[in-house]
């Protein structure tokens, strides 16, 4: 029987700044120190920041699509092949029966070309699904021309006729085609690879919405606090947003709806909108990137944190953070944990599009320290619910590539 000895990680960037990058480097400290030879691959430069945990990184040198030129761009961003090249050539020169790999993001350097690269060991292979790019072209389930989220099926009249994409009528119908691509080389109904979404909830979306892979599972996000106690949120007053400043995260909205509300708010994280939203409400304070444990800082003194996501968030992993931190949620109502925050009292959902509600919500929230508290200890009781810790989330991907492996080692076995 195949026993796993190495994992062998593929992932777009390498660098350091949280999102599915973050995981993706947790993923590959996780997997070494539990004892596993561990390789990284990345489709950007290897700046060898992954060594000291006695990872093996490979770099692909590749730029993300938006710093190559548009040629080049629309080229490599539909197939890759110097990518999908490297992958093949690491698979043929170093694979072994007791490796198992895992794919993490493709979208913005190795392109739809890795599916083809990885179809040998397709069956000792999980993908993480970080967002929707494995069945959506735009890859937020969102049309970002209205900030509405889109209804339509992946891929239909409808999908085709719609022009949801932020930039362009021309973008929209190369990810249409970039779309095809994909489906054409993952062949996800007859693929052996198994997909895991980052919760139930999305594995039940994507489903709902087409995705036929004919293996998906969950495994949640693995998240620690940002403060060892619970944070005294009843005794504070500035609201906290947390994550890239662009519309598709609605930081205008967390910032229109604390001006509106007429209370203090700490924006933390970098973005296109940061002078517009620096000129709407001088009030605010810009905490620009910061490391978790700047957060761990701020978040001492926050009431509040504010989720105005125009996306349906599959996840959102400050959610978690917050909540453990016993920080009350006020979390847009499509995005898939909502459920489970209002469920469980730790704060509540709303709907971006009504300000004027946003703004009433905030207020009763900037003046009722009883409800205050009452929520941050329901979080920091409850908020292990929506979240791994960083021990389980390895584990349950160790099991399904275990399981993988042993699969193959039985169907080899009946053939011969």
């Amino acid at each position: 029987m195949s026993k796993l000895e190495r994992i062998v990680i593929i992932h777009d960037s390498n660098d350091a700044r949280g999102g599915a990058t973050g995981l993706a480097r947790l993923s590959a400290q996780q997997y070494r120190a539990m004892g596993y030879d561990v390789v990284f691959i990345t489709g950007a430069t290897d700046d060898g920041s992954l060594n000291s945990a006695g990872v093996e990184t490979v770099g692909m040198n590749q730029k993300k699509l938006l710093a190559q030129g548009k040629m080049e761009a629309l080229i490599n961003g539909m197939h890759n092949r110097r990518a999908a090249s490297i992958v093949s050539d690491w698979i043929s020169q170093n694979d072994s029966p007791q490796t198992g790999y895992h794919l993490h993001n493709w979208a913005q350097a190795l392109s739809p070309s890795i599916f083809s690269a990885l179809e040998p060991v397709a069956a000792r292979t999980i993908v993480s699904c970080h967002d929707y790019f494995n069945i959506c072209p735009n890859g937020g389930l969102l049309d970002y021309k209205s900030s509405q989220p889109c209804t339509l099926k992946p891929m239909s009249s409808a999908c085709w006729l719609s022009q949801c994409d932020r930039r362009s009528s021309l973008q929209k119908y190369w990810r249409m085609l970039r779309q095809i691509n994909l489906n054409r080389l993952a062949q996800f109904r007859q693929s052996k690879m198994t997909f895991v979404t980052l919760h139930e909830g999305m594995s039940d979306l994507m489903r709902s919405i087409g995705f036929g892979a004919r293996s998906l599972t969950s495994n949640p996000n693995p998240a620690t606090a940002w403060t060892d106690q619970r944070v005294a949120c009843e005794a504070n007053e500035s609201f906290l947003y947390v994550g890239r400043l662009e519309r598709d995260k609605g930081a205008d909205i967390a910032v229109q709806g604390a001006k509106n509300a007429g209370v203090p708010i700490t924006l933390v994280g970098e973005g296109g909108l940061e002078h517009e939203l620096k000129a709407t409400y001088h009030a605010a304070r810009f905490a620009g990137f910061c490391d978790k444990a700047e957060i761990g800082k701020i978040a001492q003194k926050a009431r509040a944190l504010i989720v105005p996501s125009r996306v349906p968030e599959p996840y959102g992993l400050v959610v978690a953070e917050a909540a453990l931190s016993g920080i009350p949620v006020l979390i847009a109502q499509h995005c898939l944990l909502s459920k489970s925050i209002c469920d469980r009292d730790m704060g509540d959902s709303f709907d971006p599009n009504q300000l004027d509600t946003l703004k009433q919500r905030i207020a009763m929230w900037a003046s009722d320290d009883d409800l205050i508290k009452s929520m941050s200890e329901n979080a920091r009781a409850h908020a292990s619910v929506i979240c791994s810790t960083p021990d389980q989330w390895i584990n349950r991907f160790i099991a399904i590539l275990q399981q993988k492996l042993q699969a193959k080692d039985s169907k080899e076995g009946e053939r011969t």
